[in-house]
């Protein structure tokens, strides 16, 4: 799996079950204002809460620990949204221990180019199985 451009061991864990293996069923949106990417950065795009959710449930989507992790507990998730027309990179918490479906969007972003080549590659590599 990926994460800003690194691709990790499919052997990464997150309370025991594999990192590509978590459920993610129940998204919600606790603080719509941190995905107001435009208050913080000029010049940035704001990314809708749909959005978020929409590249967060995107069942090709490209997942994996969080790199930036204050806590350790959040992970990353590069997918798509339709409503965005574009690749997302969005960040969950668990609402609980070991996560059982239900997440937090903490905050989202537009992909990268790298990332978003990640993305259509794993897409591509579905394809030939």
């Amino acid at each position: 799996m990926l994460y800003t451009g690194i691709v990790t061991s499919g052997e990464e864990t997150y309370d025991g079950v594999p990192v590509v293996e978590l459920p993610i069923s129940d998204l919600d949106v606790p603080a719509p204002a941190h995905l107001r990417r435009s208050l913080r950065h000029a010049g940035e795009a704001d990314v809708d809460p749909a959005w978020a959710i929409e590249a967060a449930l995107d069942q090709r989507a490209l997942i994996a620990r969080d790199p930036a992790s204050r806590t350790g507990e959040a992970i990353r998730v590069v997918g798509f949204s339709p409503g965005a027309a574009r690749v997302l990179v969005v960040v969950l918490l668990p609402e609980g221990h070991p996560p059982t479906g239900s997440w937090h969007v903490v905050t989202a972003w537009p992909a990268n180019r790298r990332l978003r080549g990640a993305y259509a590659a794993s897409d591509e590599e579905g394809d030939m199985t």
